[in-house]
């Protein structure tokens, strides 16, 4: 079954995921999900998988603040929730600003920024 995931929405699975899945292994939750769906609420969106190697322990992964998305005056963030073999991964604005239905499809640019702390 094919995903529905963007290619941006992947980037950001695989950094929100990093310290429990590799890449490959998130690639491998991908393609061989047994469900999928995607669900905009006319405020964000969910898009969720099924796949066993999930696990059945509730696991929420959110990254820090310098982790989102940006497409023209949009900008999102992230949240991956897992639990009882799902994936979902919500998307949501940050500037309490409804996201248009169309946001998925405008290739946003994910900006990471890695910030260090001086000591």
């Amino acid at each position: 079954m094919p995903h529905p995931l963007k290619s941006y929405e992947i980037e950001v699975l695989k950094l929100l995921l990093a310290q429990e899945f590799s890449e490959d292994g998130i690639m491998q939750l991908l393609e061989g999900a047994s469900s999928s769906k995607v669900e905009y609420t006319n405020y964000g969106f969910y898009i969720s998988i099924t796949h066993s190697a999930i696990g059945k322990p509730r696991r929420v992964h959110s990254g820090s603040a310098s982790l989102s998305a940006r497409f023209g005056q949009h900008s999102a963030g992230f949240v991956a929730f897992l639990e009882n073999d799902e994936l979902t991964l919500e998307i949501h604005p940050w500037d309490g600003e409804a996201l248009p239905a169309a946001f998925r499809d405008s290739d946003p640019e994910v900006v990471h920024e890695v910030r260090t702390r001086k000591v």
